[in-house]
């Protein structure tokens, strides 16, 4: 849809921005379609593995209505010349773009799954509903912060008791950078055969973990919900506020007690007169008053 604005009067006071609408106008009757136009893209603060981009929303028609979509992209390299083109087809899709806001209003996206100490570039089209897509935004350049120190590996993990469906445990608290600070939280898995890293996916995953208190501090926590007169191990691994994770702690074993009683006998009778077990009269030298005494 194209939008015509009345020519501004000869006494009209001419802003930059209807100079730029003005421009984009005389684009778009020369060329019978007006794409979105992306300007102002920024990349803002970064945390780790995280960059978040802001920018003002063009319009559906130049700067005119609203456009429908965002295409946000971005690569570990610059774009060398001008050949945007390459760059643009050799770059990794982001995901989770926001519909387009009203012309001139501000739109961010937050890029996840990057890595730390990283320089990344970005750029954005954006696209109308037939879609006529946009020329690409200027290019935003940001690098990513450098916290790639996870929580030191918990080493004294310990059985501390037992019941016959739980498991008692007690370690000291890692840090979020090693053993400094405080971690965020703790995943704590069991398995009836020896925990490693190889089978640490396969391991049962317990729900309900204390929230990590200061290093050097102790824990305990209980393992509930498991089955009597069973050997279990245990391990566990803790994860700082930027999901660097440690290496598995050690990998303590317990034991449930038994619980579980022999079953009852439900086939107690007793021989008839002048017969037995076996063949043998069990009760032949006992009067039957007494036979019953001592059922």
């Amino acid at each position: 849809m194209l939008v015509r604005h009345p020519n501004p009067g000869p006494t009209a006071r001419v802003t930059r921005g209807a100079l730029v609408a003005a421009t984009l106008l005389a684009l778009t009757a020369a060329l019978s379609v007006a794409p979105p136009f992306v300007r102002d893209a920024t990349a803002q603060t970064s945390a780790d593995s995280t960059v978040v981009l802001n920018w003002t929303a063009p319009g559906d028609d130049g700067t005119a209505g609203r456009a429908t979509t965002y295409d946000v992209r971005y690569r570990t390299t610059a774009i060398v010349g001008t050949d945007t083109l390459t760059w643009w087809n050799g770059s990794t899709l982001a995901t989770g773009e926001p519909i387009p806001g009203v012309s001139g209003s501000t739109d961010s996206l937050r890029v996840r799954g990057l890595q730390p100490l990283t320089t990344y570039y970005f750029l954005i089209k954006t696209a109308d509903e037939v879609p006529n897509w946009s020329g690409y935004s200027n290019v935003a350049v940001k690098t990513t912060s450098g916290d790639v120190t996870p929580p030191s590996a918990i080493a004294n993990l310990t059985v501390t008791g037992s019941t016959g469906n739980s498991i008692s445990l007690s370690w000291t608290a890692p840090g979020d950078d090693g053993s400094t600070g405080t971690a965020t939280s703790y995943d704590i898995r069991y398995s009836t055969s020896p925990i490693t890293s190889a089978n640490w996916a396969s391991a049962t995953t317990v729900t309900g973990e204390p929230v990590p208190t200061a290093s050097g501090t102790s824990q305990a926590f209980v393992v509930t919900g498991l089955s009597p007169s069973q050997t279990y191990y245990v391990a566990m691994k803790a994860t700082d506020d930027r999901s660097n994770v440690s290496a598995l702690s050690n990998v303590p074993s317990g034991t449930t007690i038994d619980t579980i009683p022999p079953a009852a006998v439900r086939d107690l009778s007793y021989a008839p007169a002048g017969g037995g077990f076996g063949g043998a009269n069990v009760f032949a030298e006992a009067p039957v008053a007494e036979r019953h005494d001592s059922l």
